[in-house]
């Protein structure tokens, strides 16, 4: 039994120390907003190459996104919870908040900027359901600006801002959830690196290129879990 023990903590020492990779927060500092009436936050997180050896994978980090809407995205994601409690609800923050200037702030510019965006993107779904071609090349081209390369010992740093609308109900679907301020909340990171799976998006070189690269690396990384302030 003692040497079972012993050979499974050995094993879990090998595997933690060959992690190539860790994702870290530093911080998360808020602000409140009273012309949006909202909460700011603000992430400052790290991603670090632990290894002597030049890394890559597909990970890109202008998007945001919860960890309970990540499948088959190649995105850090956030996952928020009470002491040790997840709670999956992708309601609960919002990103990339749209601000207007005082000389844009006129209700004709707002709503003429908002009638644009929503063409765009009718447009775009509708040429994306319409030609097969069009979409696959869309999304090959998107994986592969997405490879993302750390040299040996690297770090880089990264800033995230995501909004509360200071709401504490939430319900969704049939998802109930209330924001009590005596309790405690965290936020953790998440990293899900595929390669394999995204074969339908890649031409058969790429794959074949990537498959054979043992750098090209693929896992699940977890950061830290800092608390975030939810009080009034």
């Amino acid at each position: 039994m003692k040497l079972k023990l012993l050979f499974l903590l050995i094993s879990f020492w090998s595997f933690s120390q060959n992690r190539p990779i860790e994702i870290k927060i530093d911080s998360i500092t808020s602000k409140d907003s009273k012309e949006y009436r909202d909460r700011e936050f603000t992430i400052v997180y790290h991603i670090k190459n632990l290894s002597n050896n030049e890394v890559s994978f597909f990970l890109n980090t202008k998007k945001f996104i919860p960890s309970s809407a990540s499948s088959m995205q190649y995105v850090p994601t956030y996952r928020l919870y009470q002491n040790e409690t997840p709670i999956d609800l992708g309601q609960v923050f919002t990103s990339n908040r749209v601000v207007f200037t005082s000389k844009d702030f006129n209700q004709q510019s707002i709503d003429e900027y908002l009638k644009n965006r929503r063409d765009s993107i009718k447009l775009e779904y509708e040429k994306i359901n319409s030609d097969p071609e069009y979409a696959w090349q869309k999304n090959n081209k998107a994986i592969m600006n997405s490879i993302f390369v750390l040299k040996p010992n690297e770090t880089k740093q990264f800033v995230q801002q995501i909004n509360w609308d200071k709401k504490r109900y939430i319900k969704s679907h049939d998802l109930e959830y209330y924001f009590d301020e005596n309790h405690k909340y965290f936020l953790e990171l998440e990293l899900t690196l595929m390669k394999s799976e995204f074969q339908d998006r890649l031409t058969k070189e790429e794959l074949e290129a990537i498959m054979k690269n043992e750098n090209f690396i693929k896992g699940n990384y977890k950061s830290n879990k800092v608390e975030i302030n939810f009080k009034e």
